[in-house]
């Protein structure tokens, strides 16, 4: 923000070339200084007598726009007080920008700008009708001002009025075309309204007038992407990348450095141009920092490749490091030709897939993933067999998602009959002798708790709600301090059809842990449903 308002505080009546002593740009796009224009600046920069005082020199956004700033200037003292005003807003101190603000409004009732900056002040207490009385008033009396423009908008943007803030925003560059921090905020709500080719535009503007920004070249090449030219934001990447030296990136800007590279390769994998973009991987491996992502990139661009032991090679390297990743365990199956996007696989696929995630187990022996995955495939015996050792360990842990975790296997009607029928004799050996079945070794008490509340969503997800109550309760009889159970018996009211229950029982749970966001936000839903 204090960057537009400076431009407001003191100006010349110089001509451009005079005061930046810069002359039109060359081909680099980055303007080129004379020693004459040099010396004119210096002798021209000597103070001179003046009846009016004015403030210190400070940077300006556009040096071109002199006669205009002349009408808003204000004397040292106020000008002063008008940088405390911007900088009280960027660090939130409201109180101290509104009293330097009266201050100046006391001797200048009717400057624009300093209207404009206390009614975004105002803004920013929630007293938003005098905000946009104020602004309102600033711009009638400089309406020539970008600033109060700009203003005008922040308000529009705060309150989600994104149009409206857009036709601010051009508003201020009729009068400021150059301003970098207008064209900024414009670009931000031309991508947020889709106007993919006004994004296009600014992006590129803002990039003309700043070359020498990485992140412009960037933001024109994320905005030719979004427009669906990927083509284009690698002609855009590359040309930024001839700009630069041998030796670059620094220390300090390598992460940075590497990000734009991998994206550059992202665009390329995009446009179907694999082999170029592995040439790239290798080309600029050195200068990559992430090689977590460059190494799943190389994967997958290998894999695209059809060049599957290269990236099975990789994508163990990977499992590695993480063996509950599912996205690296499908791939390992997509390497050895044993993924089918439709999960039906052959007699033969089934066998291979459980020989290798029998071998992983035995690698990777805590990891989750490795145990959940081949329910997805196996059926039968070895699938009760495998759901079996799945699901006890997470009933003595108490994990509440576990459900949630098992629910994509209820498509499969089969598979759905033989979890039923696990989940009951789980159940049943708990109750009698407190231990699973062919075990010796005494569950906790919260065990039985665990395998209630998973019968019972059980019997809610196949629409027999009586039985899923009656299972609920006796978890909320056996344990009544778990939020979870009051939760879960309220989403089986409402899969029931009785809203007010439903909302009742979320109300009740959000008052057990009023923190819990998740809870609150439920029972907003809950009670909306409910025409609460």
């Amino acid at each position: 923000v204090s960057s537009l308002y400076k431009s407001r505080v003191g100006s010349s009546l110089l001509p451009a070339t005079q005061e930046t002593g810069r002359v039109p740009c060359g081909r680099s796009g980055h303007a080129r200084t004379t020693p004459q224009l040099r010396q004119s600046t210096r002798r021209l920069a000597a103070p001179k007598p003046s009846p009016h005082p004015r403030p210190p020199r400070v940077r300006l956004a556009a040096p071109r726009r002199a006669a205009a700033a002349m009408g808003s200037s204000l004397p040292a003292k106020e000008a002063n007080l008008f940088k405390v005003i911007v900088k009280s807003y960027e660090t939130k101190q409201y109180k101290k920008g509104l009293k330097a603000a009266d201050s100046i409004l006391k001797k200048f009732p009717e400057h624009g700008e300093t209207l404009s900056m206390k009614g975004l002040t105002l803004n920013c207490m929630d007293r938003k009708s005098e905000a946009y009385e104020l602004v309102r008033r600033g711009l009638k009396n400089d309406l020539k001002s970008h600033v109060c423009w700009h203003v005008y908008g922040l308000l529009y943007r705060s309150d989600r009025e994104y149009r409206e803030a857009i036709k601010c925003y051009r508003n201020a560059l009729r009068i400021d075309p150059d301003n970098i921090e207008i064209l900024r905020d414009l670009s931000l709500l031309q991508a947020q309204m889709r106007d993919l080719s006004g994004f296009v535009e600014t992006r590129q503007q803002l990039l003309t007038l700043k070359p020498n920004h990485r992140m412009n070249w960037i933001g024109f090449a994320v905005s030719h992407h979004l427009s669906s030219n990927s083509s284009k934001a690698i002609e855009v990447l590359e040309a930024y990348e001839g700009t630069l030296e041998d030796d670059y990136p620094p220390e300090n800007e390598r992460y940075e450095h590497g990000e734009m590279l991998l994206y550059k390769i992202s665009l390329l994998e995009e446009c179907g141009m694999l082999d170029r973009a592995l040439q790239e991987m290798h080309k600029m491996e050195s200068k990559i920092v992430d090689k977590l992502s460059f190494r799943e990139q190389m994967a997958c661009i290998l894999l695209k490749l059809g060049r599957f032991e290269e990236a099975e090679k990789i994508y163990r390297s990977l499992l590695f490091m993480n063996p509950d990743n599912y996205k690296y365990l499908i791939a390992v199956q997509k390497c050895l030709g044993l993924y089918s996007e439709n999960g039906q696989y052959s007699a033969d696929d089934v066998e291979r897939l459980s020989a290798l995630y029998n071998s992983l187990k035995k690698e990777y022996s805590w990891s989750s993933a490795v145990k959940r995955i081949p329910l997805d495939f196996l059926e039968g015996e070895k699938f009760l067999e495998a759901a079996d050792n799945y699901v006890r360990p997470l009933l003595t842990k108490g994990v509440p998602s576990l459900f949630s975790d098992l629910s994509p296997l209820y498509e499969h009607p089969g598979k759905a009959n033989i979890l039923e029928q696990l989940f009951l004799k789980l159940e049943d050996s708990i109750r009698t002798s407190g231990c699973f079945p062919g075990s010796s070794q005494i569950e906790p008490p919260s065990t039985l708790m665990w395998t209630l509340l998973l019968v019972s969503q059980h019997y809610d997800r196949r629409s027999q709600y009586d039985i899923a109550l009656d299972k609920i309760d006796e978890a909320i009889l056996h344990t009544p301090t778990v939020i979870d159970l009051y939760s879960i018996k309220g989403n089986i009211l409402q899969h029931a059809g009785n809203f007010s229950a439903a909302a009742a029982l979320a109300d009740e749970a959000r008052s057990m842990d009023l923190a819990d966001r998740y809870l609150n936000s439920e029972c907003v839903m809950q009670m909306l449903q409910a025409d609460q």
